[in-house]
């Protein structure tokens, strides 16, 4: 026991900087892991509202709504995470606007370009 005391007493400033070194790595730890995560969830959002923005059923016509869905399109290229997704979407999406009367030439451009740049990213 007194040996333990006499170290103490010898180290114990080094032991109590290495205490707080130690507490402020587990500190900065976890700062880490709550920030990827809350970006993880932030992301899965942002994506699931541009997925919802693109394939809305809501019928709304003119030049406004299509520009609305082309941005989205061209948003959805920066979700690497969900590319595999985006793509099985996105051709899914042409055969079946491609079909559609009266479809806007802009949209199918816009699907081309996004479904082109996620394959050479893949």
């Amino acid at each position: 026991m007194e040996a333990f005391l006499e170290a103490i007493e010898t180290y114990g400033t080094q032991l109590s900087a290495l205490a707080a070194a130690c507490a402020f790595m587990f500190g900065a730890y976890k700062f880490q892991v709550e920030r990827k995560a809350v970006h993880f969830w932030k992301e899965f959002e942002a994506y699931h509202k541009l997925v919802k923005e693109l394939v809305d059923s809501t019928k709304q016509n003119g030049a406004m709504y299509v520009d609305r869905q082309t941005a989205a399109m061209y948003e959805l290229r920066f979700y690497r995470r969900y590319y595999s997704h985006s793509l099985r979407m996105l051709k899914g999406l042409r055969e079946k606007w491609v079909n559609v009367a009266d479809q806007f030439p802009r949209l199918i451009d816009e699907l081309d370009l996004t479904i082109q740049y996620i394959n050479t990213k893949t």
